[in-house]
């Protein structure tokens, strides 16, 4: 008798269909690099710090980060590189702006390889 009135007051939910994967595209640039600057891909080694209190077990968990940077290559010494992931050029002037910039120590740097 339970079951009837279940079903009577419970309508049943029909199973959900999955959507198929997207398959990954590889992107081509619509248009070539107007902006003297080569494009990179760094592979390095960040610090990791914490300012909290820990006993040994939680210190010796620590672990160095291994980011990695895509973007154009702004300048390399013999200390660090610049990098920059977006910029902005203005259509009169032809001047450009600089967003997303990072400094890399080059002694972190692991790996630093052109990207086409």
């Amino acid at each position: 008798m339970r079951d009837i009135i279940q079903d009577i007051t419970m309508p049943k939910r029909k199973p959900k269909k999955r959507k198929p994967r997207a398959k990954r595209k590889v992107v081509e640039p619509s248009q070539p690099s107007d902006i003297p600057f080569q494009k990179v891909r760094v592979e390095w080694i960040d610090i990791l710090s914490d300012s909290g209190w820990a006993d040994d077990k939680q210190f010796n968990k620590m672990q160095l980060a291994f980011p990695v940077n895509e973007g154009w290559l702004y300048s390399k010494d013999k200390d660090s590189i610049k990098l920059f992931a977006s910029y902005d050029k203005d259509a009169l002037t032809k001047e450009i702006t600089f967003g997303d910039r990072t400094m890399i120590p080059l002694a972190c740097v692991k790996k630093l390889t052109k990207v086409h």
